[in-house]
């Protein structure tokens, strides 16, 4: 797994390479600024996660799925709060857990990433 700055650094090698126009360097300055935010933010995150499912000894194979719940939770955590953040992950864990995925394993995520207690 790539690290924040690994990551930053790539993203800034894309945006700011002669391939953008000109004009566009305002937009791609604040591009750079709103990604390395993300990833600041999102890296320890993911890193929890991987902890949590080395923890429960999830198989490798299976973190595909895990991570690509883990990225729905963490853009309903910027979207939503309170009631309505428990209902949408809710349902996000339903819709996981059709796919095969452990509830129980989504519940601790949910609740131990972002404090969301998933009925």
């Amino acid at each position: 797994m790539k690290t924040v700055s690994h990551r930053i650094n790539a993203y800034n090698a894309r945006m700011l390479s002669s391939l953008i126009d000109p004009t566009l360097s305002a937009v791609a300055v604040m591009a750079v600024a709103n990604y390395s935010a993300y990833a600041t933010d999102f890296y320890p995150k993911q890193l929890q996660l991987r902890g949590i499912l080395d923890a429960l000894g999830v198989g490798t194979p299976m973190y595909f799925g895990y991570e690509a719940f883990h990225n729905e939770l963490y853009h309903l955590s910027k979207v939503a709060s309170g009631a309505s953040a428990v209902a949408m992950a809710t349902a996000l864990v339903a819709k996981y857990v059709s796919y095969f995925f452990a509830a129980a394993t989504l519940k601790k995520i949910a609740l131990d990433i972002y404090t969301i207690v998933v009925v």
